[in-house]
């Protein structure tokens, strides 16, 4: 009975003692300090760090591999193409490109394309997708799976009946026969509809109560909600726009008004292609992508991650 009375009293005067005593006496020994969980920390930080610079070279060698094969002369981007540093480096592939072809106007084509494209789409969607969010009315989600269901089609069994609507338009070989037969983007519609059912109903009923119709609701309540979702379109769109080739390459006919996707491919000749065009079209085709990536990529990635919450 003192035994146990004196181990009691010895509990009491050393709390940290009797805690470990009862971790041993568990087979659990607990840590001294935070350093083995800190130590675990940082070697998974430092691997997650290294297989991310890993894809991360992955993706940017083709990238380079572009850039000095545009920088090396004419006859050497094919008998240098195992080298990683090129062994002489020229600009005259750039001069080149200036001179035998207009790329020049294939530029501005592609920025009034995609600039057209980008904008007329976000409209669209925009407007389209708020009545399917926040207005009730018969058969809306039968509508929106309808529209859904249209982005299962390839795009290739519409081709010759947009071809025959165009030519019936007279939009053949213009900016609008390009522009207009994709503005209705199902993807974006269904982007942005998600993005509006996760707005606040309370903020709506608010802006209806105080009388504003829906037109006042949609541009000065709805619009300004759902910037980081415009934005994150905005480049998706642009992309999208910049780099298609398939219905530009059937609508334009004059090589003045090709877009640079155009352009480029038109240098693939038959017998012998233009390598060196090629290469320097290409640098210039990708540099405004990574440019306005890098301009806005903290609202892209922003309005990725708000997407069905509302911005909130």
């Amino acid at each position: 009975m003192s035994d146990q009375v004196a181990q009691d009293r010895a509990a009491l005067r050393s709390p940290t003692a009797a805690a470990s005593q009862e971790a041993h006496e568990d087979g659990r020994d607990a840590p001294a300090s935070g350093m083995p969980h800190s130590r675990r920390f940082a070697r998974r930080r430092i691997i997650v760090t290294a297989l991310m610079v890993l894809i991360t070279a992955v993706f940017l060698v083709p990238f380079y591999w572009l850039i000095i094969s545009a920088l090396r002369p004419a006859d050497r981007i094919f008998a240098d193409a195992g080298d990683f540093f090129p062994s002489a480096v020229t600009l005259a592939n750039f001069a080149n490109l200036f001179r035998d072809a207009p790329i020049v106007a294939w530029f501005t084509n592609s920025v009034i394309l995609a600039a057209g494209s980008t904008l007329g789409s976000m409209i669209v969607v925009t407007m389209a997708a708020y009545p399917l969010a926040r207005i009730r009315f018969p058969f809306r989600n039968a509508l929106f799976v309808g529209i859904l269901a249209t982005q299962m089609l390839p795009f290739h069994l519409l081709l010759i009946p947009l071809f025959v609507l165009m030519v019936d338009l007279s939009l053949i070989d213009t900016y609008l026969g390009v522009i207009l037969p994709l503005l209705a983007h199902p993807f974006g519609l269904f982007y942005m509809r998600q993005y509006m059912l996760g707005l606040p109903q309370e903020i709506l009923d608010a802006a209806r109560v105080d009388g504003a119709s829906e037109y006042a609701v949609f541009f000065r309540v709805v619009l300004p909600m759902v910037r980081p979702a415009l934005a994150t379109l905005a480049i998706l769109f642009a992309l999208e726009s910049w780099n298609d080739l398939l219905w530009p390459l059937i609508v334009m006919r004059t090589e003045d008004n090709y877009p640079l996707t155009v352009g480029i491919q038109s240098q693939l000749g038959l017998y012998r292609p233009r390598w060196d065009i090629l290469m320097t079209a290409s640098v210039i085709a990708v540099l405004p992508v990574v440019l306005l990536f890098l301009r806005m990529r903290r609202a892209f990635i922003g309005g990725l991650g708000q997407l069905g919450t509302g911005g909130k």
